[in-house]
């Protein structure tokens, strides 16, 4: 972030913001006391970061793949017609990307754009410093993620500069079809493709120093059920590859004229799985159960490659 936040939210001075009709994003906090804290420096520019023993392509026995993009969204849209889908499929161990469908379309981030917020919470844009902030803010991002708090984000989001969270964390990882919203009080209304929402991933897991992105990494291995807002936030990964660990961040969004769900994460240490859906006005449970059958024919696919 381009000013570092010492937590000092006061939730009865601040306002509702309406992300979209009938959706509210009401914002508050808790106070803390400043506490010094270790920065990490980014590394030199002429320092290569690596992710670490990555196993040939070659090497890996994949089936064949040609219709696991297709299969997804066969199952979503059957159970949801007149969806659009945003997909990838990616081995971290092979460094493969194994499927993906209109994973360049722009889709609305709803939640999931508060992994961008944590990230710019934990860095010092103008120093390119990494670090922590006081225990009351790290508690306060740990909550923003595993129960996906709006208040919480609101709240980053005002005292960060909105909008230009967005754009910095954009640049900072190379990141092509992330937009801010046109409305800069509505940040759920930002805009991200399954390519980008990959790439973030990718740099929380490969790039980002372990002292900050652990935190944030543990957090979405927590996501709790249900969310600060009641919502059933399992839908996609969590039920449909259930047996499975995972790292996930969830968005929803109820629109005028449709319905955002989005499922995100990493699965098994391994898979970067991304899944965005814009889907006409219907009901919520049945969004969420038409995402949960386009992520479930990935678990035979899966089984197989973990067993080779």
């Amino acid at each position: 972030m381009g000013r570092r936040i010492r937590w000092t939210l006061a939730g009865a001075g601040l306002t509702a913001a309406a992300l979209t009709a009938g959706v509210l994003v009401s914002v508050g906090g808790r106070a803390a006391t400043p506490a010094p804290v270790a920065e990490v420096a980014d590394p030199p520019p002429d320092t290569a970061i690596s992710p670490g023993p990555v196993t040939s392509t070659s090497e890996v026995p994949y089936p064949d793949l040609s219709a696991v993009a297709a299969g997804v969204a066969d199952a979503v849209t059957a159970a949801s017609p007149r969806t659009t889908v945003g997909f990838v499929l990616y081995d971290r161990e092979s460094g493969k990307e194994l499927a993906s469908l209109g994973a360049d379309e722009p889709y609305y981030t709803a939640s999931v754009v508060k992994l961008l917020i944590a990230i710019d919470e934990v860095r010092d844009d103008t120093t390119g410093t990494w670090a922590l902030p006081d225990a009351g803010a790290v508690e306060d991002l740990t909550d923003m993620l595993e129960g996906s708090d709006d208040a919480i984000a609101s709240a980053f989001w005002e005292r960060n500069g909105g909008n230009a969270i967005v754009t910095r964390t954009a640049a900072l990882l190379g990141l092509a079809h992330t937009t801010p919203p046109a409305d800069p009080t509505q940040w759920g209304m930002a805009e991200t493709s399954a390519g980008d929402v990959l790439a973030i991933y990718q740099y929380l897991e490969d790039t980002m120093p372990d002292e900050v992105a652990q935190p944030i990494l543990t957090a979405l291995g927590n996501a709790r059920n249900p969310a600060d807002d009641g919502w059933d936030q399992y839908f996609g990964i969590p039920d449909g590859l259930s047996g499975m660990s995972w790292q996930i961040k969830q968005g929803w969004m109820i629109l005028r004229s449709s319905l955002v769900l989005n499922t995100t994460g990493v699965v098994g240490d391994r898979y970067v799985v991304v899944l965005l859906t814009q889907q006409p006005p219907i009901a919520s449970a049945e969004g969420r159960a038409a995402v949960t059958a386009g992520i479930k024919t990935l678990a035979p696919l899966l089984a197989q490659l973990n067993a080779t």
